[in-house]
């Protein structure tokens, strides 16, 4: 037996006061003090949202072994006061099936087998001062503390960060901003030829692609509007030098044309155009969209297509959009994805995340 000395004693007091002393892992870590260029909405400040994070295990080797106590977020840098409020989160902790650059749009299979319900009550968003130094601290003014009532054990992999935020009437916090980590990566599109029908105003442009999901890992987003409730589709391949009137099809619409070469025609896909939800975007028509998932590959750097869309109910074709792929694959190693809590899923981006800040023990 080994006698114990004053100095032995002192020696594993301390140790025991280390072993229960919060300890803090950021993020990115860059951030742990320093503001991020971005920013991006709290779940259930101002209205309901989900929004689920996938952190990569290169941020979290600090936290190997060690038992996640809260969770926190910080203001973004900004010269304005953020008025504070109240809402209600649950939040679900698990480890996803895959990393951030395979994150889905749909929630469920972002989520791991063991999923464990973390916190479930209100939080407050605090008032928060304004601020001109992009040296933010992580002060009770400046962040939203979520201490988990189930404390998660985190074992190494892709963390999960499933949030469910919900608004609570007369507390809203209508402008409060978290900060987010931003990586300034798009691809790139090109106009070819016009559309025609009722939509995307004088020259019928009513096809769209999100350059900032044209990066390698992502899922590439295209939408159009059309007819409410018709049926639409879209086909990807090669642009057509020039415009192919769909006449020569056997379709008699003037003015409508096909802009890719109908034997490089590579894939289609159908969605119906759903009516927006608000008045205020009648005029637009209805909205479809699909989704393309690009590999994480190198051999995709500047790889390029067209798409155009057909609105079936006014026999009607779009504009066509020639797109490049980014030539970078993204290194944030973490993912977003929010939406709407009563949705099956939501928009993903591979380029930015909020600023998170684990206490640990």
């Amino acid at each position: 037996m080994i006698p114990r000395t004053p100095a032995l004693t002192a020696a594993l007091l301390a140790s025991a006061t280390l072993a229960q002393t919060p300890q803090f892992t950021t993020a990115p870590a860059a951030h742990s003090t320093t503001d991020a260029i971005s920013y991006e909405w709290f779940a259930g400040a101002s209205r309901p949202l989900r929004q689920q994070t996938l952190v990569g295990p290169s941020h979290l080797q600090s936290m190997l072994g060690r038992t996640i106590t809260a969770i926190e977020l910080r203001r973004n840098a900004a010269n304005e006061v953020y008025q504070g409020g109240t809402a209600n989160l649950t939040v679900t902790l698990s480890i996803a099936p895959h990393g951030p650059l395979q994150a889905s749009h749909l929630y469920q299979q972002n989520r791991g087998p063991t999923p464990i319900l973390a916190f479930s009550g209100s939080v407050t968003l605090p008032t928060s001062p304004a601020t001109q130094s992009q040296t933010v601290a992580w002060s009770p003014a400046n962040t939203v503390r979520i201490p988990l009532q189930t404390p998660f054990l985190y074992q190494g992999g892709t963390l999960l960060v499933d949030i469910e935020g919900q608004p609570i009437a007369g507390q809203n916090a209508n402008w409060w901003m978290a900060d987010a980590a931003f990586e300034d990566l798009k691809g790139s599109t090109t106009q070819l030829g016009a559309g025609c029908g009722l939509y995307g105003g004088q020259n019928h442009e009513w096809s769209h692609v999100a350059t900032r999901t044209l990066l390698p890992g992502a899922p590439a987003r295209f939408w159009a509007h059309g007819t409410p409730n018709g049926l639409g589709f879209a086909v990807f391949g090669l642009p057509s030098p020039l415009p192919i009137p769909l006449s020569q099809f056997g379709i008699p619409t003037p003015n409508c044309n096909l802009h890719l070469l109908p034997a490089l025609i590579l894939a289609s896909t159908v969605a119906v155009f759903e009516p927006e939800a608000s008045p205020l975007l009648a005029a637009f028509g209805g909205i479809a969209e699909t989704r393309l998932k690009l590999p994480a590959a190198t051999w995709l750097f500047g790889f390029s297509l067209a798409t155009q869309w057909f609105d079936l109910a006014q026999m009607a074709s779009s504009n066509a959009i020639q797109w490049t792929v980014a030539s970078a694959i993204p290194s944030l190693d973490m993912a977003l994805v929010e939406g709407d809590p009563n949705e099956v899923g939501g928009e993903v981006t591979v380029h930015l995340a909020h600023v998170l800040r684990f206490e640990h023990q």
